[in-house]
């Protein structure tokens, strides 16, 4: 499922191997394109938080880390334990200077959390169902690095004509690193199984290891096969239903990406309210901006177009003006759901509680 979804959005899972460290190493690889940089990582976060510490510049989200003395000598000398995620992922944020954008799934459905979204340079990883991360691309980013792939066997075909059969086989992008994990297990399997006496036993576990490699391949060619340039995320019509719903078919998720659910709640006042569309715009107090709202939000807060209709004619009136006479327009307290709507990053209200006058 996380692959479709991704899928669906325009991005490509390059698959990390299944290890204690896959975070340090997907980073490594948003951020070098390759795996091997990750003890180099895990070493400069050591030292980078050791010295924001001494220097009083750490955040609150890491005060942990300078009041828990034994939680720190913990991170110290095992960085990549499951339960320093946040603090890797914030610590890399600030040291390298990346927003970090960090999907899984959530009831059926992808989010996305973001790290220090005020940063110009961007990498993407994932969890995925069993815990493990991964590096995540755009698909054009992966069909240049397919290219470049191509390029660098024609070339060495021209030394050697060695790699002749390679070429030829190659189709889609290949995950070296990956392939070469894969191999290295199976050579493994290969030799611990001379010493066992039933031969059955052998077959089995090289027929797993072959089906397990299959399926690596089948995903990267999957996602070659589509030559289109996808938009890199797929919005949804204004007014879906909030509740999270898994899709069972092959037609793609229209579902919006969620980016965030702000804790905080707002005031505004109704803007006007379209009765056709079922749709209108809350003017926010704080700067004055148009926040979306639709009618399923509007009834769970006991609004409805009765009611609407009951105080004025008027659904495209401004805030000044709102229905008949002096009536005023419905006054909201609310929170903020930002998400990747038809025009990138759109806000919706949520969760809105009539304001009495």
């Amino acid at each position: 499922m996380l692959d479709k979804l991704l899928n669906d959005n325009g991005l490509f899972r390059k698959v990390i191997p299944p290890t204690q460290n896959s975070l340090m190493k997907a980073i490594s690889d948003a951020l070098y394109f390759t795996t091997h940089m990750h003890e180099s990582i895990s070493k400069t976060l050591v030292q980078y938080a050791e010295k924001i510490i001494q220097l009083d510049l750490i955040p609150k989200n890491l005060s942990i880390l300078k009041t828990n003395h034994a939680l720190r000598s913990e991170y110290c000398k095992t960085p990549y334990l499951n339960g320093f995620e946040p603090i890797n992922l914030q610590l890399v944020s600030m040291k390298f200077r990346v927003k970090i954008n960090m999907y899984k799934i959530t009831d059926g459905r992808l989010t996305c959390r973001i790290w220090n979204s005020n940063y110009v340079r961007m990498i993407e990883l994932c969890k995925d169902e069993m815990g493990n991360y991964h590096s995540i691309y755009s698909k054009q980013f992966i069909n240049n690095a397919r290219l470049v792939q191509t390029i660098l066997y024609d070339i060495l075909d021209d030394v050697t004509q060695q790699v002749q059969q390679t070429v030829q086989k190659q189709r889609g992008f290949k995950n070296i690193e990956m392939e070469l994990w894969m191999g290295d297990k199976l050579q493994n399997v290969q030799v611990n199984s001379k010493n066992r006496s039933q031969s059955q036993d052998n077959q089995l576990i090289q027929n797993n290891i072959t089906k397990e490699i299959e399926n690596i391949k089948k995903k990267e060619e999957d996602c070659d096969k589509t030559s289109e340039v996808i938009s890199n995320l797929k919005s949804c019509p204004p007014g879906l239903d909030n509740t999270p719903k898994i899709v069972q078919n092959d037609t793609p998720s229209k579902k919006p990406l969620i980016l965030e659910e702000s804790v905080q709640r707002y005031n505004g006042r109704l803007k006007f309210f379209d009765e056709a569309k079922s749709f209108g715009f809350i003017v926010l107090d704080q700067d004055g901006s148009d926040i979306f709202v639709h009618i399923d939000d509007l009834q769970r807060a006991g609004i409805t177009k009765e009611y609407l209709r009951s105080i004025g004619s008027q659904y495209k009136s401004t805030v000044s003006h709102y229905g008949k006479g002096n009536t005023k327009a419905p006054y909201f307290s609310f929170q903020m759901m930002t998400y990747m709507g038809k025009y990138n990053k759109s806000r919706k209200a949520i969760d809105l509680k009539l304001i009495p006058e």
